[in-house]
């Protein structure tokens, strides 16, 4: 009965709410003139920032905004008017704020200006694998994503990058990198083999981007990414060195006294501010806030009900008004499943977890987010919750995230669409 009373309760609900089109997901954009927040780790105190009304007030180039404008971009959310101007300023910052909010953007519009910038100042350093910039991701997925964005900008502020991911070929990537190139996107294990091979050299790098930062030293990329830091480090203490830039990007922050405080946030907080002493942590005003704009329902179910049937009667009619659903699983097993039941059922699945290969991972996003919707329900782990951009309707937790911190960053999936649930 009580299940009963929820069905009919969402489907109300769901009648009342208009259907989303499969456009490019909305910018989250700020009222003018409100001021946020930044908080400097290093001096523990906040310091107040005033929102731009245009990406012109934050020191872009004329080249750069042709790219902005290209995007057909108007107004820089609040994690790009936080970071562009401390990025230019050539300053190691780590930049935090909620999924979809434009932190890619962020990082990589003033990185570009400042390769533009020293190549006026010095002259053609271009230089066959000698990147001056490397951006590290945890996944191959967020990898594609950020060299889109790389490439994109290219096409209007000239500069040259390229991809080396886990899941590619290799002989490509090693063409690619023996051609002269400014800038690499990868994941880290690749890069480093890369290196190895001899293939890319770390002598030129001046800036260092590490997105989802978080993600990367909480699911043990800390070894790879330690001797990724090595030899930049040891480069810097040496009379004359070059020093480098490091930009790390997150979606989860806490600092002593958090709410949202939890144990394995602060150890991977711990290793960034031992790996990068100093640097400084901005955040925005929404980090770990809840999403106003979505309801949120809580099924109870008692020992005797079946809590895959559950997940049944509320997908159906869901998927029954053309909805692309996220059903996020805490491990493994339980994803395989949830994947399994559904398929038993007729429902069309695609799943997304750190044991499906590279390559299937990315043609099953790809199935998920076609137009034809033949499969818009995608199982998945919390791996598909971080970076990637996807235009989604409804978020359904079969199992209940293990902190406060994981509930909100599943939560903001929600900012792709004008109406959460």
């Amino acid at each position: 009965m009580l299940l009963e009373r929820l069905r009919t309760r969402y489907l109300k609900h769901s009648a009342k709410l208009p259907s989303s089109s499969p456009s490019m997901p909305p910018q989250n954009l700020p009222v003018l003139g409100q001021e946020t927040e930044a908080y400097d780790k290093g001096k523990g105190k906040k310091k107040k920032k005033i929102m731009a009304d245009s990406f012109e007030e934050l020191g872009l180039s004329e080249e750069v905004m042709g790219a902005v404008r290209e995007m057909g971009i108007e107004v820089p959310t609040e994690i790009q008017c936080i970071g562009i101007p401390s990025v230019l300023e050539e300053k190691s910052v780590v930049l935090g704020s909620h999924t979809g909010s434009g932190k890619t953007l962020a990082y990589m519009l003033p990185l570009v200006q400042l390769l533009r910038r020293d190549e006026a100042m010095v002259g053609m350093l271009t230089k066959p694998r000698r990147p001056r910039a490397v951006v590290l991701c945890p996944t191959r997925e967020l990898s594609e994503q950020v060299f889109r964005v790389a490439k994109s900008i290219s096409h209007h502020a000239r500069f040259r990058s390229t991809m080396v991911s886990g899941g590619g070929r290799l002989r490509p990537q090693e063409d690619s990198l023996n051609n002269p190139i400014d800038m690499v996107v990868g994941t880290p294990g690749r890069v480093l083999q890369h290196n190895d091979d001899g293939n890319m050299v770390y002598g030129d790098i001046k800036y260092l981007v590490l997105d989802e930062a978080d993600t990367m030293f909480d699911r043990g990329f800390g070894p790879d990414i330690r001797k990724f830091l090595g030899p930049l480090k040891n480069r810097a203490l040496k009379p004359n060195g070059q020093g480098f830039q490091t930009i790390l990007v997150t979606a989860t922050m806490t600092f002593a006294g958090s709410a949202y405080s939890c144990v394995g946030i602060h150890a991977v907080q711990k290793l960034i501010d031992e790996e990068f002493q100093g640097i400084e942590h901005l955040r925005t005003s929404t980090l770990h806030k809840k999403i106003a704009s979505a309801r949120h329902d809580f099924i109870k179910l008692s020992g005797s009900e079946n809590k895959l049937e559950a997940l049944l009667q509320v997908l159906e009619p869901s998927l029954a008004k053309g909805n692309r659903v996220m059903v996020f699983c805490n491990t493994l097993n339980s994803s395989r499943a949830v994947d399994h039941f559904l398929g038993e059922n007729q429902i069309s699945t695609v799943n997304y977890h750190g044991e499906v290969p590279a390559e299937q991972r990315v043609e099953n996003l790809n199935k998920f987010k076609s137009d034809d919707g033949d499969c818009p329900t995608l199982v998945c782990t919390d791996l598909a919750a971080r970076g990637l951009d996807l235009d989604v309707n409804h978020v359904i937790m079969f199992d209940f995230p293990l902190n406060s911190i994981d509930y909100l960053h599943l939560e903001e999936l929600h900012e792709w669409v004008p109406k959460g649930k």
